[in-house]
């Protein structure tokens, strides 16, 4: 259980389109599978868009530039043990060639086409905020989804 010093964990994800495509990262435990869109923990000291290049070169081995701030979500255990801040921006590719790291969580990292996110297991479920500003082009200004704990 947490205490009331413990500070939410703070999780940067990128929306990286390429055309009709977003790119996600299958993370298995525990003979559970799911998606997420890559990203990864914020260090202390360290720049929201510094964490974002950061995560997306260790996951992706790709290179980003961040383009604007799309999400801000929390996931809040109903018994209060993990209490995750999402920060989610919107990247455009800048280099570098994908691959998948060699890590025991994270198996896959794959393009799917954008009208396929409603069937996959995605964490934090965001997919109709990423389909209505995808189909939008992402003009939006940054948006709170509120509490999405599944």
């Amino acid at each position: 259980m947490s205490h009331s010093t413990d500070l939410p964990r703070t999780r940067v994800a990128v929306v990286l389109v390429e055309g009709d495509r977003v790119l996600l990262v299958r993370h298995t435990k525990k003979d559970k599978s799911y998606w997420l869109l890559p990203g990864g923990g914020l260090d202390y000291g360290e720049g929201i868009a510094e964490c974002a290049r950061r995560e997306i070169r260790e996951e992706t081995g790709l290179e980003i530039q961040v383009e604007r701030f799309l999400y801000l979500s929390e996931a809040i255990a109903p018994d209060r043990s993990r209490h995750i801040l999402n920060i989610t921006v919107l990247g455009r590719l800048a280099g570098g060639e994908l691959t998948t790291p060699d890590e025991e969580v994270l198996d896959a990292v794959q393009w799917f086409p954008i009208v396929e996110l409603p069937t996959l297991t995605l964490y934090p479920a965001i997919q109709p905020h990423l389909l209505a500003s995808h189909a939008a082009g992402f003009v939006h200004e940054m948006r709170y989804l509120g509490s999405i704990w599944t």
